[in-house]
């Protein structure tokens, strides 16, 4: 029985070593690998706060390639996912996804926007589900397979091909024009000075 219980807590430690919390959500430091994509390490991790201070998600980013720099992370075919975990009511799918097309007029020219349109009402429409505080999703890079998967609360609603859209949606978080300086800094696994 002794021997259980002590096997129980090594497993709990080791579990909690590979894990980081945030606003009381336990965050995963590594992706296990899959059949279409191998290990992911988190690159950053980082609060998203609308104007200034309500904060709306933590957003989590993954990147298979940990030695690739800040600037390689965006045009790389390797696999990436940026995670996250809703922490307000005050989000829906509906905002979400505005702010994912704000996000992108101003990261990306008109023209490359109007190309993206059909892979862009793609993606609005995976994202056609219930958000509440608590709700976890993910836009992820599948280079085998030359997808954005998106999932949400663990159910994977589906995929869009192109790479074009992955990196346009990357550069809304660490592009030249990000939601937020201090959450690109973040994510990218930079720390506050």
């Amino acid at each position: 029985m002794m021997r259980s219980i002590v096997l129980l807590i090594l497993l709990s430690c080791s579990f909690l070593a590979n894990a980081i919390t945030i606003k009381d959500i336990d965050i995963p430091e590594i992706i296990p690998a899959r059949q279409d994509n191998p290990e992911m390490p988190m690159r950053g991790a980082a609060i998203r706060r609308v104007y200034g201070f309500v904060e709306s998600y933590v957003g989590v980013l993954y990147v298979a390639d940990p030695t690739l720099t800040d600037e390689q992370i965006v045009n790389a075919d390797v696999a990436r996912r940026m995670t996250f975990y809703v922490t307000s009511s005050r989000v829906s799918a509906r905002r979400f996804t505005n702010a994912i097309h704000d996000g992108l007029s101003i990261n990306i020219s008109k023209k490359e926007m109007v190309e993206l349109d059909d892979s862009l009402q793609q993606l609005t429409n995976l994202f056609d589900h219930k958000f509440v505080e608590g709700t976890v999703g993910y836009i992820e890079w599948v280079p085998e397979a030359q997808e954005t998967r998106i999932a949400i609360d663990g159910e994977v609603r589906g995929a869009v091909k192109g790479k074009k859209l992955n990196d346009a949606l990357l550069k809304i978080w660490i592009g030249e024009h990000p939601v937020s300086e201090r959450f690109k800094q973040q994510v990218l696994g930079h720390r506050d000075d």
